[in-house]
C-alpha cells in the first residue's frame, strides 16, 4: 500500500539555494509544502525555528512550538512545520515577544532579522497582470490576487497584516529604491536611475546607483521598496 501524503524531506545536498543550512553535516532536510511561495525561494518553518532562530534543537521540539498556535506568519496562526517562508514575510511570537522579518543575505539565502517590535505591514511584488470576467487581476510573488488597474507588472504594494489590504502602490519607476534579489549585488538597496525598455533582442534593462556604484540588472532581479525612502525601515 502506498504512503500518504508524499515525501516530507528531501536531501540536504539538494535543498534549494534559499534555504541556509549545513549542507554536509545532514543527510535529510524538510522542504516546504506548496503554498504561498515557490519551493525555490522559501524556507520551510521548521527550518527557521530550529536553524535560522534557535529556539528549538529537534523537530520534536518544533512541532510542540508550532502545535500550541503561538506561531504566525504575516499574522496567520500556522500549524504545518512545512509552511514556506519568503522573502520580507514575518515571523511573531508574542507570548515570548519574539519577532522576525525574512530578509536575503549577499549569497541569495534567507535568514530571519530579529525586530524590536511587531511588524502588521509587508511589501509584495506583483509578478503577473491579465484581465479576466470580473476586470483586471494582479497575482504577487507570494500568491496573493487582486483586482486592481493601476499596479503593474514590477511593481510591488505595501500590505496591511493579517487582512493583507494594499495601502499603497510602489511603482518601478526613476527614482524608486529597490532590494537586489539576486546577482553579484544581492541584498544591496540601490536607487533607478533609468528603465530601459526592451527590443525584441534586448532585455528591459534598470540602471541603478548605490554606494558601491552605478550597474543594471534585469526588472526580475528587483524588488522595489519605497519612494525617496525605504517603506518598511527593518528591511533596510
Amino acid at each position: 500500500m502506498g504512503k500518504k501524503g508524499g515525501n516530507k524531506k528531501t536531501k540536504a545536498l539538494v535543498a534549494p539555494k534559499a534555504v541556509n543550512i549545513k549542507r554536509k553535516e545532514q543527510v535529510w532536510t524538510v522542504h516546504t509544502i506548496p503554498g504561498a511561495h515557490k519551493k525555490t525561494a522559501s524556507v520551510p518553518l521548521a527550518i527557521a525555528l530550529r536553524e535560522l532562530i534557535g529556539i528549538a534543537k529537534t523537530m520534536k521540539e518544533v512541532k510542540a512550538i508550532i502545535n500550541t498556535g503561538e506561531v504566525k506568519v504575516n499574522g496567520v496562526v500556522k500549524k504545518d512545520t512545512r509552511t514556506g517562508l519568503g522573502l520580507f514575510d514575518t515571523v511573531d511570537m508574542e507570548k515570548q515577544k519574539l519577532f522576525y522579518r525574512v530578509l536575503m543575505d549577499k549569497k541569495g539565502r534567507l535568514y530571519l532579522k530579529k525586530l524590536d517590535e511587531k511588524s502588521n505591514e509587508k511589501i509584495v511584488k506583483v509578478t503577473h497582470k491579465k484581465m479576466v470576467k470580473k476586470g483586471v487581476q494582479i497575482t504577487t510573488d507570494d500568491s496573493r490576487v487582486y483586482f486592481n488597474k493601476e499596479a503593474k507588472k514590477g511593481d510591488s504594494l505595501k500590505l496591511k497584516l493579517p487582512e493583507g489590504k494594499i495601502e499603497k502602490i510602489l511603482p518601478l519607476q526613476k527614482g524608486a529604491i529597490v532590494f537586489i534579489t539576486k546577482g553579484e549585488h544581492c541584498s544591496e538597496l540601490a536607487t533607478i536611475e533609468e528603465i530601459v525598455e526592451g527590443t525584441s533582442r534586448r532585455e528591459k534593462l534598470v540602471k541603478l546607483k548605490n554606494k558601491t556604484g552605478e550597474f543594471e540588472t534585469v526588472p526580475n532581479n528587483v524588488y522595489v521598496i519605497g519612494e525617496g525612502k525605504v517603506e518598511i525601515k527593518d528591511i533596510e
